[in-house]
């Protein structure tokens, strides 16, 4: 930029002008001979005034004979105000040299767009990076395979929204007797719901290793460490569950998530839907109730995320519950990897060529 002006007012002789380029609106590039603070900013209409043009300065008005536009692809990207258009008694320098001063104003304007072009090419490249980095995280702190155990049988699946995302689910063991189910969905989507999560699922496994068997003192653990984290700005709904393999009870806290379905070998359902408000919504938790359920071989838990059930097919109709249940009565005495692989099909199938609004996990348990 002040190269171009030493060219123009030092060697063309055109002392006065004023620089407009379009970039998300018509910005003040550069400045030469004017008296004051001009707009840094102004509407597109302003250019199309016939004859001479004023702008309106911070020390009265600055009157400019030549409006110079610059195309490109037919489309105006910069104008050039230009003023002290008088040389002597010869033929004004604008005049003279216009073709010229269209030129290297186009070269001028066409390289700046370049090199912001280049900037937001680096910063997506680094976006996109940061991206890959974060997804590989999550894909190590969502299990992917399970191990057999004597007493269930476990299958998942997840599929974030964009290249990361908020959901989580887990299955371990605090000791020899008892196994840890949870489902979590971090409020928003993206790289910061996904760091969120990541930096819940380590607390989650430290606190239950020192406090198995108290799950309201972990869901009040847990509160602290996501409001702490948060800072009130975003919340997690969680399910936790133990499940006591010596007398097969399932002692569960439902933190405002969608309610996991427990099927029983039969068929016949019910909704584990007590517990508390979701995480990091209040300072102090209101109140928690825990519930237990006993649990019958053959009994299947479904644990997902709104992404499953909230899906819409194209008459804005969602997937709901009910679908979700006859797919898995359907199929219950399949194996857990079946009913998994089923019931993501008929959402897939459901929604047609709808997109995806939200991340979708799921979680097919099967005790034996």
């Amino acid at each position: 930029l002040e190269q171009y002006r030493v060219t123009l007012a030092e060697n063309l002789g055109i002392h006065r002008l004023v620089l407009y380029a379009n970039d998300d609106g018509w910005k003040c590039l550069l400045t030469n001979g004017v008296a004051g603070e001009i707009p840094a900013v102004l509407e597109a209409s302003f250019f199309d005034k016939d004859g001479q043009v004023r702008l309106h300065s911070s020390q009265g008005n600055e009157d400019f004979d030549v409006v110079i536009p610059v195309l490109h692809n037919g489309a105006p990207i910069a104008y050039l105000l230009a003023g002290d258009t008088e040389e002597g008694t010869g033929v004004s320098p604008v005049v003279k040299h216009l073709r010229f001063i269209e030129l290297l104003t186009n070269v001028l304007i066409v390289a700046l767009q370049n090199k912001r072009l280049e900037l937001e090419r680096v910063r997506q490249e680094a976006t996109r990076r940061e991206l890959e980095l974060a997804a590989d995280l999550q894909s190590m702190l969502v299990p992917a395979d399970w191990p057999r155990d004597r007493d269930v049988d476990v299958a998942a699946f997840y599929k974030p929204h964009l290249e990361v995302g908020g959901d989580y689910y887990d299955v371990f063991s605090v000791d020899e007797d008892r196994l840890v189910f949870c489902m979590a969905d971090v409020s928003g989507k993206g790289i910061a719901a996904a760091f969120l999560m990541s930096n819940f699922q380590a607390n989650l496994r430290a606190i239950f290793q020192y406090e198995p068997s108290d799950l309201a003192k972990v869901v009040t653990q847990l509160n602290k460490r996501v409001m702490d984290n948060a800072k009130g700005e975003k919340y997690i709904t969680l399910f936790a569950a133990v499940y006591n393999r010596r007398d097969q009870s399932l002692q569960y806290i439902n933190c405002g998530h969608n309610p996991p379905v427990l099927m029983s070998a039969d068929g016949t359902t019910q909704q584990l839907e007590l517990g508390c408000c979701g995480l990091g919504m209040f300072r102090e938790i209101p109140s928690i109730e825990a519930g237990t359920v006993n649990i019958r071989p053959g009994a299947t838990l479904l644990c997902y995320t709104d992404g499953l059930v909230e899906q819409e097919n194209s008459d804005d109709v969602p997937f709901g519950m009910q679908r979700m249940e006859e797919v898995v009565r359907e199929r219950r005495g399949m194996p857990v990897d079946a009913v998994q692989e089923a019931l993501i099909e008929a959402v897939r199938t459901f929604k047609g060529s709808e997109p995806s609004f939200d991340d979708t996990a799921l979680m097919v348990v099967r005790f034996k």
